[in-house]
């Protein structure tokens, strides 16, 4: 089986860098790999995000799936984003999408509040989803809705990514989250990597979080637990095999000329 596409190949190694947003690169590979992942166990489907911004992670996973995908965002109509948290452009989006392969006609786009937006409104577009990025509003109202509304679409065995957990500027994500967790909500964590937590049902727990270590095992940390749930840390901090390898490399007297080759191909690609 392929691993992605050329496009997909070509915006994980140049356009996720070159679109507005925030999204470390590392955690980019990640949810590659789970993308990966989820098709060769059969559970890939339609995608969706709450919080689209720009595009940098939601054209990602667009590229992956060959089904209609959910971008959820107030776009334009500023109202509505109450702690101004980001500031979409749709027409800035739907640039990105077109320049890096993107297919607009697979685009459902639902530009208002995910406050306003029930489980059925999506289901009826594209049915189940089997990724769903949360990094909407950042209130602690928003983050336990988009949770629940997240819980309610996905598929079984799908996975949603949420974002700034520990994002000390945007603390009421974690106080939203939190309340998830302790009210019921019935998905767990099972990742930890640059600024995202990933969740599913716990019986999935054990076969993503451990295969998605073993192939990325270089950039794992350590283990955890995390809501009474055991998690894989990966790729936060320079105490990795290959955070140990990146340092020891820029030390080196090679470190300046890899560092400027890395750049001119970042700006010929």
């Amino acid at each position: 089986m392929q691993r992605w596409s050329s496009q997909l190949n070509r915006y994980l190694r140049v356009g996720q860098r070159r679109v507005e947003g925030w999204l470390d690169p590392f955690s980019a590979r990640y949810i590659a790999e789970l993308i990966f992942l989820l098709r060769e166990s059969g559970r890939f489907g339609p995608c969706a995000e709450i919080g689209v911004h720009h595009g940098r992670l939601f054209i990602l996973l667009h590229l992956a799936s060959e089904d209609l995908s959910v971008a959820i965002d107030v776009f334009g109509n500023q109202h509505l984003n109450t702690d101004r948290s980001g500031r979409g452009d749709k027409k800035r989006f739907l640039e990105n999408l077109v320049r890096w392969g993107g297919d607009p006609s697979r685009v459902a786009i639902l530009q208002k509040s995910s406050l306003e937006i029930a489980p059925e409104e999506i289901l009826s577009l594209v049915g189940p989803i089997s990724v769903f990025s949360v990094d909407g509003g950042h209130t602690a109202e928003c983050a336990l809705n988009d949770l629940k509304l997240a819980e309610a679409t996905l598929h079984p065995g799908g996975v949603v990514v949420l974002d700034d957990f520990f994002n000390e500027v945007w603390p009421e994500v974690c106080v939203g989250a939190v309340q998830y967790f302790i009210s019921g909500g019935r998905l767990k964590p099972f990742a930890v990597t640059p600024n995202k937590i990933l969740l599913c049902d716990p019986d999935y727990n054990a076969f993503y979080r451990t295969t998605l270590r073993d192939r990325l095992r270089l950039y794992h940390d350590k283990d955890a637990e995390l809501f009474g749930s055991p998690v894989s840390i990966m790729g936060v901090s320079r105490h990795g095999r290959f955070g140990l390898l990146k340092r020891r490399v820029a030390a080196s007297p090679a470190g300046p000329l890899l560092k400027q080759l890395k750049n001119v191909l970042w700006r010929s690609a």
